[in-house]
């Protein structure tokens, strides 16, 4: 039964924990992951649970400093209780459960009829046989097959237990390392698309008012849209502001003269007088 390893980012080392859960046998096989905010909070409480719920020694029972890895066997009914436990923890980011294929289909009975003959047969090998050539092989290979027969029966009586394991890990792992990557990559994505519709978008205006000069519609110039800009513009604005101030514009301005009369002095007086 293969099982594929989660990669659980840079931070947490899961490799010989994957490995040793891969290659242990058991009919019935659960992995749990969970994201916690305290992990210390939660690493005590798991040691909790191991203790009540584990049969037997756990496989493997490591806590180290933001997060842990456990392995043990519990109870194949208890398994609903134990998730009800690892839920106030944190969040359940990873839960599968599996059976092994290759024991779906085989009995007890019929493996411990099997694993008899097979005893037979070796005992009548070690009586007959030397110590030498084909009949050391064929007595190893039924020493390895009488083994692998109660291994399987072994795990065939079992199969009302579950190998659990169990990874606790904080919050930021490799997942929300990768969430961020995502964000900032979409992010860089959305800009570089902006920018590209935003370019389209103006030399596509410029083309359709430019087209639209070409065929005689008043009002649509390249000067009208991202133009040059013309320092003329200026002069016709101040022509208009000073003729509607000073009113006067292609007109001559009109002067009008004041003359005041002059002082008289007393000479003119009496010549006047006479």
């Amino acid at each position: 039964m293969s099982i594929r390893s989660r990669d659980s980012g840079p931070n947490f080392d899961y490799k010989d924990s994957n490995k040793q859960f891969e290659n242990a046998g058991s009919l019935n096989k659960a992995e749990v992951v969970v994201n916690c905010l305290n992990i210390s909070k939660a690493l005590d409480e798991m040691s909790s649970i191991v203790n009540t719920y584990s049969i037997g020694k756990p496989l493997r029972k490591d806590r180290l400093g933001h997060y842990g890895k456990y392995i043990f066997q519990v109870e194949l009914d208890k398994f609903p209780e134990i998730l009800q436990k690892l839920r106030p923890l944190g969040n359940i980011a990873q839960q599968s459960e599996l059976v092994d294929s290759t024991l779906i289909n085989k009995r007890v009975a019929t493996e411990e009829q099997v694993l008899a003959s097979k005893r037979i047969e070796l005992a009548r090998l070690e009586q007959e046989s030397s110590y030498y050539g084909s009949d050391l092989d064929n007595k190893n290979t039924r020493i390895a097959e009488i083994r692998k027969l109660e291994n399987t029966i072994d795990l065939l009586k079992n199969s009302d237990k579950t190998l659990l394991y169990v990874k606790l890990q904080t919050s930021f792992s490799g997942n929300s390392l990768t969430t961020v990557k995502d964000f900032v990559r979409n992010f860089a994505i959305f800009l570089v698309g902006f920018f590209i519709l935003v370019i389209v978008a103006y030399y596509g205006t410029k083309l359709v008012m430019y087209l639209l000069s070409l065929m005689g519609f008043k009002g649509f110039s390249m000067s009208n849209f991202g133009g040059s800009y013309q320092y003329g513009n200026y002069g016709n604005y101040a022509n208009r502001y000073y003729s509607s101030r000073y009113g006067y514009r292609n007109s001559k301005r009109k002067v009008k003269r004041i003359y005041k009369d002059k002082p008289t002095t007393p000479r003119e007086e009496d010549e006047s007088g006479k």
